[in-house]
This record gives C-alpha cells, sequence and structure tokens, in this order.
C-alpha cells in the first residue's frame, strides 16, 4: 500500500507526552479535532470495518505508510512520534501490507499505565495511558503512584516523601547502569517483599507506618511494592555495587580490603539503618540472591585482574547471568531470578547459603 499524496495537517495538534501508547494518541489527536477515532484510522489507512481501540486493553499498531500519515495529519515530524511513542515503530507490518492498521488487545501483564492526571491536565479530556517499564511508576513531579490496583489508578504520596525520593534515585541507577537496572530492581523488589511477607526487617515499623500513611493494610498486595519501594531502592543500589565488581571478575570491593560477600550483606543492613534486623534472618533473602549471582572467575584470576578504568561506575552493565536477556517492558516480576513472589508461598531459602557466606 502506497500513499501518493501528502495530508494536511490538521488544525489542532496534541501535545507529545513521553511513553504514551499510540492508541491514547490516536485518541487525543481525534477527539482534539472533533473526530471521532474510526474516521482518524481510516484516514491514515485503516479498513472501514475496524473497531475502536480500548487504549486501556488494546494497541493501534501502524506499517510504515500509516505512521507517514500520522505523522503528516498531526503536523509532527516521524521521528519526533518514534521518540514519543515506543510501540509505534515495532508493528510487523511492511510497506506493502495492504492492512497498514491493526487494533491488538495488550497482554494481561503488559497492560498501560494511567499517566498522571496532573501531569496531563489540560492535553487530554480522557485519560493518558502510556507504556510502562513495570505495572505501575511514580510521578516525581506531583507525587502520585499510577498503577492499576482494585479500581486504583492514581494514589497520592505525598505524605510519603521517601517514595518519592526512590522515584528519583531509581532513575538515577538507571541513568547509569542501563538495562541492568531492570534487573537489580526486580531482585530488588523481590528481595523486599520476601522481608515483608516474612515480617522481617522493616515490616513491624517502617512499612507498617507507610501502610497506615497509605490507609491500606497488610491485604492490599497491590500497595507492598509502593511500601517496600524506599529500601528496594537502597538495596538495588547495592547490588550494582557488587555486580560491577562481578562483570570485572573482580571481589566485591566496595569496602576496606578484604570484604567478602558476607562483608556486602552486613553493609546492605547498615545502609538500610536495620543491622541488626538484617543479622536476625534477613539475611537470608540476600544470600539467596548471591547464590543467583555467584563470581565464577577463580581468585587467583580475580588478584591478578588489572585495576579498573577511571569511570567504569558510571558505565551501562552488560547483562550477566542467570540474566541472559532482559525485556524492556512488562512487570518486574517477568525479570528476577529469584522464585517467590507476593502473594503465594515463600519459597524457602536454604540454609547452605546462609553457610555459603
Amino acid at each position: 500500500m502506497v500513499r501518493s499524496h501528502v495530508l494536511p495537517p490538521l488544525p489542532r495538534r496534541p501535545a507529545l507526552i513521553a511513553q504514551e501508547t499510540t492508541a491514547s494518541f490516536l485518541w487525543r489527536l481525534a477527539e482534539m479535532n472533533g473526530w471521532t477515532f474510526g474516521v482518524l484510522a481510516r484516514h491514515v489507512g485503516a479498513p472501514r470495518q475496524l473497531e475502536d481501540a480500548d487504549p486501556r486493553l488494546q494497541e493501534v499498531w501502524l506499517g510504515p505508510v500509516a505512521r507517514e500519515c500520522l505523522a503528516q495529519v498531526s503536523g509532527r515530524r516521524l521521528e519526533q512520534l518514534e521518540k514519543a511513542l515506543p510501540t509505534l515503530a515495532l508493528a510487523a507490518i511492511t510497506a506493502k501490507a495492504r492492512r497498514q492498521v491493526r487494533v491488538e488487545a495488550w497482554p494481561q501483564e503488559q497492560l498501560p499505565v494511567q499517566a498522571c492526571a496532573l501531569c496531563v491536565a489540560g492535553r487530554a479530556e480522557r485519560p493518558v495511558w502510556r507504556v510502562c517499564s513495570d505495572a505501575w511508576t511514580v510521578c516525581t513531579r506531583h507525587g502520585r503512584w499510577t498503577g492499576e490496583a482494585e479500581g486504583r489508578f492514581q494514589v497520592g504520596v505525598g505524605q510519603l516523601p521517601e517514595v518519592v525520593e526512590a522515584q528519583v534515585r531509581r532513575q538515577r541507577l538507571e541513568r547509569k547502569t542501563g538495562l541492568y537496572a531492570r534487573v537489580l530492581m526486580a531482585d530488588a523488589l523481590q528481595v523486599a517483599i520476601y522481608w515483608w511477607q516474612c515480617r522481617q526487617m522493616g515490616s513491624r515499623s517502617v512499612w507498617a507506618g507507610r501502610q497506615d500513611a497509605l490507609g491500606v493494610t497488610r491485604a492490599a498486595l497491590w500497595a507492598v511494592p509502593m511500601v517496600v519501594y524506599p529500601e528496594a531502592v537502597v538495596v538495588a543500589e547495592a547490588m550494582a555495587v557488587r555486580e560491577r565488581q562481578r562483570a570485572l571478575g573482580r571481589s566485591f570491593a566496595g569496602g576496606p580490603a578484604g570484604w567478602t560477600t558476607g562483608r556486602w550483606v552486613e553493609w546492605v543492613g547498615e545502609r538500610l539503618g536495620m543491622p541488626e534486623e538484617m543479622a536476625e534472618g534477613g539475611h537470608r533473602a540476600l544470600e539467596a540472591w548471591l547464590m543467583a549471582h555467584r563470581n565464577t572467575v577463580p581468585v587467583v584470576e580475580r588478584l591478578a585482574g588489572p585495576a579498573p578504568s577511571a569511570g567504569y561506575r558510571s558505565v551501562p552493565l552488560r547483562l550477566l547471568e542467570p540474566h541472559a536477556t532482559v525485556p524492556r517492558f512488562g512487570p518486574l516480576e517477568q525479570v528476577t531470578c529469584l522464585p517467590w513472589r507476593l502473594g503465594g508461598p515463600m519459597t524457602s531459602v536454604s540454609e547452605q547459603a546462609a553457610a555459603a557466606w
């Protein structure tokens, strides 16, 4: 399918919102110009029988011809659209395909997340839906949790500034570490969830206080990742320190000479402000992670290896075993190597792990 003429831009063009789904953007563009979704979709190349897309549950996939048409009618360069709409260029539709527009349901585990309502105020009359790297996120500008749980899409966390600060720190970790930051956050959250579910570490103090501030009980499992988020980010940062050493085939060198992985666990407890809780049982979840992230380089080679180059802590980390592949989108539970899951029975942590360190 080839268009032989250029489509004129519509009178009004919506502001671009980072990570927005294509379906959500099409709805905004249509409504802003007094069109229906179906009219706009047909205008860029959809068949007449195409049904309206539900941006909360479905995505619209555009082939190369339809993408060019969308850029023309929206008054944007195609490169601008592709930067803002992460799925726009991902459709498996060729330029010769007769059907340049398709509507498909999102997998249940990859449903989009509603953008912060305060961020998009004045930009859209309907909710804006974003492709998210997890099932939820935190708006640092307005202090709002955005996700989907028990009919909720927006939860203010202004009374928990440490949750907002955790999101800022996570973003900093992602900039420095690259895609491997998803691994670190996935594993760190699972460690924190283990602590919460086994009533270890901050479950009786810090986390109970956050639950009270949010007005939820332990039964509200959707809120648990938010409740443990600040500590999970601290753990992820500590994991990054150790994984940078492992990537170089070195022993953990984040502290004084001679530090071991056992000392690293103690250090994590100190950074959390929970050294006693760590010694009393919290260490087991971290030791399970250490078992899955062993340093396989012989000690002799580690000692003989050269010192890392300057600035190595700011270079993105390559993927390390057991994480051969990392999906860019979807829940972090799909990324972690740890076996337990929130709400399910906790997999027992082997006593051998404790003995190994």
